[in-house]
């Protein structure tokens, strides 16, 4: 008997295969040819953009170099006691670059040229225009506490109070300070009674500040004693029981 020959029958599916893959071959190439334009453009504004933002990235970078080379001429200058020098570089920086932190910070160090220069409007002019930017805790504590120095050394007793006041109710390392400072410039103001009250106020809050001692010296001069507190019953310690 002769071998049996099988043979596998060729589906309509399969003679399709290459007609469907021919077509969109062909189709994809009539997009390309049709819309080349298109896709160029497409392509060249994605590099474009790409360099862009590359481009703006180094030259910040470069303009932040420049910026800290700048400002650190400028501290130099103040450290030296070059004022005048010290005043015109800061002056430049925050005029120039008021959108880096630098260029903000200049504002506070020039002032620091100024009042060590003995200009007191123009310190006091740069430091209120620092403030109305800064939001750190730190530096606002500080230049609160300058500009009520400014104020200060312009006898205008009740705007330093009021800067001072400012400053102690921000946390920082002049706090407990300018709390005392309110009270000195109420006093030179004459109001007695509000700086008898906050000096009270300071030893209140701080019982065991290093100006403990001070702070009563001022009020035993204002005529008023101290008048402290009670102490807590835990701070007292065990009261004695009363005998039956």
């Amino acid at each position: 008997m002769p071998p049996t020959t099988h043979r596998r029958k060729i589906t309509q599916k399969e003679l399709k295969a290459p007609d469907e893959l021919t077509t969109l071959v062909d189709s994809a190439r009539d997009f390309l040819a049709n819309n080349l334009t298109q896709v160029l453009i497409s392509t060249a504004a994605v590099v474009i953009v790409g360099a862009i933002a590359v481009g703006v990235y180094y030259y910040e970078r470069h303009r932040d170099n420049i910026a800290s080379a700048r400002f650190y001429g400028a501290i130099t200058a103040l450290n030296a006691g070059q004022n005048k020098l010290a005043e015109t570089q800061f002056q430049q920086l925050a005029d120039e670059e008021p959108g880096r932190r630098l260029g903000r910070l200049a504002r506070f160090y020039m002032a620091s040229a100024y009042l060590a220069d003995g200009d007191l409007p123009n310190a006091r002019d740069s430091l209120v225009a620092f403030l109305g930017e800064e939001r750190d805790p730190l530096f606002r504590s500080l230049a609160l506490t300058n500009l009520a120095v400014v104020y200060e050394r312009m006898a205008d007793w009740k705007k330093a109070a009021g800067a001072y006041q400012q400053a102690a109710a921000d946390p920082g390392p002049e706090q407990a300070r300018a709390e005392m400072d309110v009270a000195r410039m109420l006093a030179k103001s004459g109001d007695k009674q509000g700086a008898i009250a906050a000096y009270r106020g300071f030893l209140t809050a701080h019982p065991f500040a290093q100006q403990r001692q001070d702070v009563m010296e001022s009020l035993a001069l204002l005529g008023a004693p101290a008048k402290l507190p009670p102490p807590s019953a835990a701070a007292a310690g065990p009261q004695p029981v009363a005998p039956h």
